[in-house]
């Protein structure tokens, strides 16, 4: 179970977590009704935005820049039947993974009336973005990292944070600040709030990009000005951004600025990432919806500010979380999941198993269930099959380092993205947002600084490569799977001073290369290699049904799969997804109303971009 003592002191329980005075009203979020009234102080007024909501429902293939594509739900399976299971009927479900995908989807089954029980193999909940109290941090905090929560393109995910009342401690994020080594500094605003101008807007701000840029970069744009999702993938998932800018002639200027940019935070490496993949991810973030650049920071670490509220709430559903408990196999029985069997030999049985991991871990779980059941290998190999063509990003690491010294410019941006200084490619300042880190820092002793920074580094291992690598190893015949190697034999420090030379090239913190570490604990680094991959050939992915041809009580949940539900038996139409965070609640939210269809129970509409 999940250990009550981890709580925060005097934290109270999700029920008692929203205050009068939240940011986010009722009904900001979801669906047809979703209409923002958090920056509705400026650009289009709440009945304009009804309006093309209508012109959206009535016209689907409408150019996006023209109106506001909002309004898109993917309904369950069964959209009339019962609200929620027999009393006195129990159904088990079982699922694999505590991240945010596994909490939601067990939000929304336990909801309806189903007995829900999650196995997660870590010590601590949230996946990607967990976090955790830990003796050895000096803030007494150690979390994954910073992730933003995007107003309008996260739906269904923000529908279920103030379900939790978790958005009590999220607060709003206006601008992105972007740091270049030679071009000048951008900062990227949602001003004004309005198609197409919102566009516009940003290119007539812009120190860099000059009109000629604009015009000579247009036609590789129309993708994404009449952005058709299949169309994207179908054309261009052969094609590096890279090759697509120079084939459409995408402007240098235009490509090192606002396309490296989006390719640099995707955690996946530039010169092998899909054009498909980019240009969804510009239409998201630039032309899906007016303020779809608008974004929630928490204002504690994650684990206060999400996954508590989550647990209280989930806990009074009845809900059990398992920490600690990793998944070695599935148990088959023929046609269908009997079950899972724990590391330490356990065997637990279930109606529905949902595996809510990252691409790395339900591999990994499938290959362990091929060689523990070979008389089931028929109808789980193309299962293993095709989740084995998902690739995954190269490694990355995650350093959060506490000071006894302030930078050179204490007043950057909390945030600041890097697309000319990898290997690092985002520094971020968690004491400006997050309480816990703000009381260690105001906490310093007389004539003591105290300062924290968070630095990611999303391809890191090249640059391990060349300074602690096998010197016989070429970089093209190196291999991720090499590089992680390296990674892991590497010490905490012999990391970070790769990262903090990195660092150091940024205006404003040139001095932090050789800042004093707070000696107990100062330090806190974590290697992943676990993420999505978004190389060619990867925009095509499986829905989370994709096991039901097999094993019809086997679903899936994470990034790496489509955001696809079913029109009754039929697979439904393919969705961009909210990218991310956004991405996973919706495929939970379908997973749900997948399982409760089997019982003839209605499962919950699920709004998607």
């Amino acid at each position: 179970m999940f250990d009550p003592d981890l709580r925060p002191t005097g934290l109270p329980a999700a029920a008692n977590l929203r205050s009068a005075n939240s940011a986010i009203e009722a009904s900001a979020w979801g669906g047809q009704k979703n209409i923002s009234r958090v920056g509705r102080d400026r650009g289009l007024p709440p009945a304009i935005e009804k309006i093309m909501m209508k012109v959206n429902h009535a016209l689907h293939g409408f150019p996006a820049l023209f109106h506001s594509d909002v309004g898109r739900v993917i309904w369950p399976p069964v959209r009339q039947g019962l609200s929620r299971l027999p009393e006195g009927e129990t159904k088990q479900v079982i699922i694999v993974g505590a991240g945010i995908g596994g909490l939601i989807t067990a939000l929304e089954l336990a909801k309806l009336g189903y007995t829900v029980d999650i196995y997660e193999s870590n010590e601590y909940l949230g996946g990607r973005i967990g976090g955790q109290y830990l003796d050895q941090s000096p803030s007494g905090v150690w979390e994954h990292g910073l992730h933003h929560f995007f107003v309008n393109v996260y739906d269904f995910l923000m529908q279920k944070l103030e379900e939790v009342g978790a958005d009590q401690h999220l607060e709003m994020v206006d601008s992105v600040y972007l740091h270049f080594e030679t071009y000048q500094n951008e900062t990227l605003e949602i001003k004004p709030n309005a198609h197409l101008l919102n566009l516009i807007g940003i290119l007539i701000r812009s120190p860099n990009v000059k009109l000629s840029d604009a015009i000579q970069s247009l036609w590789g744009m129309i993708p994404v000005f009449f952005y058709n999702h299949r169309q994207v993938i179908t054309k261009y998932d052969h094609l590096t951004m890279t090759e697509y800018s120079q084939q459409t002639g995408i402007s240098t200027t235009f490509y090192e600025t606002f396309i490296k940019t989006i390719l640099t935070v995707s955690l996946n490496r530039m010169a092998s990432i899909s054009a498909a993949q980019v240009l969804q991810l510009m239409w998201v973030f630039f032309l899906c919806r007016p303020d779809a650049m608008r974004r929630m920071v928490p204002t504690e670490n994650h684990y206060i500010s999400i996954f508590v509220p989550f647990v209280n709430h989930l806990e009074k559903l009845g809900v059990n979380i398992h920490t600690n408990k990793p998944v070695a196999s599935l148990e088959l029985a023929p046609g269908r999941v009997q079950g899972i069997r724990l590391v330490d030999d356990t065997e637990v049985i279930c109606d529905y198993l949902v595996m809510a991991t990252d691409v790395k871990g339900a591999q990994h779980i499938l290959q362990q269930t091929k060689a523990n059941q070979p008389n089931y290998l028929s109808q789980l190999q193309p299962v293993i099959d095709r989740v084995a063509k998902i690739q995954i990003a190269p490694p990355y690491i995650v350093a959060r380092a506490y000071f006894l010294q302030k930078p050179n410019n204490p007043d950057l941006p909390d945030v600041v993205e890097t697309p000319e200084n990898q290997p690092v490619d985002l520094v971020f300042q968690p004491h400006k947002t997050e309480k816990q880190e703000a009381k260690w820092v105001q906490e310093a002793l007389p004539g003591e600084d105290r300062w924290i920074l968070e630095v990611h580094a999303y391809d890191l291992g090249p640059s391990l490569f060349s300074r602690y690598g096998d010197p016989t190893i070429t970089s093209e015949s190196r291999t991720d799977d090499q590089l992680w190697t390296l990674i892991q034999s590497l010490s905490d420090e012999q990391i970070w001073q790769v990262m903090k030379e990195s660092v150091s090239t940024i205006d404003g913190l040139e001095n932090m290369a050789t800042a004093k570490l707070y000696p107990h604990g100062g330090l806190q680094l974590r290697r992943y290699y676990n993420f999505t991959g978004f190389q060619v050939g990867q925009a095509d992915r499986p829905p989370a049904f994709l096991a039901e041809n097999q094993l019809d009580n086997l679903f899936f949940v994470g990034d790496w799969l489509a955001v696809q539900g079913k029109n009754g038996q039929q697979p439904g139409t393919v969705h961009p997804g909210g990218n991310l965070l956004g991405h996973v609640a919706s495929i939970a939210g379908i997973t749900a109303g997948l399982i409760a269809a089997q019982d003839g129970v209605v499962g919950p509409p699920v709004s998607v971009v």
